[in-house]
């Protein structure tokens, strides 16, 4: 189902401050998802930044991985599938490493497969929504394996939210609080808005201007095999 796509425009001081050149990322928004894990007993809010332009993410961790990634300051999601990672090494020195998850830019077959996920196991409820400016659908999704019906809200976004998704393939220490493993589900702009699935909840909190500065330069950049 198609879905118009609302554009955010970047703030004036995107064009002083984005700089990836000089180690320098300007993120002009973020958005918030509120999440409780029943069976966990754990809740909370996990904040994205992201770059409205070329719709790059940074995951800062007081507020998105937390001690689940405590050994870095933060991390940058990019469109091709790149994460760089900053923080610090065993003996306190900044360091910044960089790896690649190919499915974050997937290829013809794969994003085929995405598509035919989406269709089988997503239907349309009908109801729609406004969340935070943006239209929202109900889907009840299914699984292949099991007789669980799950509810889900996704928006539209003006650029790709593989990212966010791809947050799950990483090989470093770091994860979210909750699983945001859709990235063979949803299309390549989809961002969820809620989940109930289970004893898990998550729910689109706010989106919106929120500046936050990442810079990357600060850490000697170390490559790793």
């Amino acid at each position: 189902m198609a879905q118009t796509v609302k554009k955010i425009p970047a703030d004036k001081q995107r064009v002083l401050q984005w700089k990836p050149e000089k180690g320098q990322y300007y993120f002009s928004h973020s958005l918030v998802m509120e999440y409780e894990d029943k069976t966990e007993k754990t809740k909370g809010e996990i904040k994205i930044y992201f770059d409205p332009v070329t719709g790059t993410m940074c995951f800062k961790k007081e507020s998105s991985f937390g001690e689940a990634g405590k050994a870095f300051d933060f991390i940058l999601a990019f469109q091709d599938g790149r994460y760089i990672h900053c923080g610090m090494d065993e003996n306190g020195k900044k360091i910044r490493t960089t790896e690649k998850v190919v499915d974050v830019k997937p290829d013809a077959e794969t994003q085929a497969q995405q598509k035919g996920n989406f269709d089988t196991y997503c239907a349309a409820t009908g109801s729609k929504r406004v969340d935070f400016g943006f239209e929202s659908v109900e889907y009840t999704l299914s699984y292949a394996t099991s007789e669980n019906r799950d509810k889900i809200w996704i928006t539209a976004m003006p650029f790709g939210t593989y990212p966010l998704y791809g947050f799950e393939l990483i090989e470093v220490a770091a994860s979210l609080p909750v699983s945001f493993d859709y990235l063979y589900l949803l299309g390549p702009n989809q961002l969820l808005t809620e989940s109930v699935s289970g004893d898990v909840i998550l729910k689109l909190k706010s989106l919106g201007p929120d500046p936050f500065l990442a810079i990357t330069r600060n850490y000697q950049e170390v490559k790793v095999e």
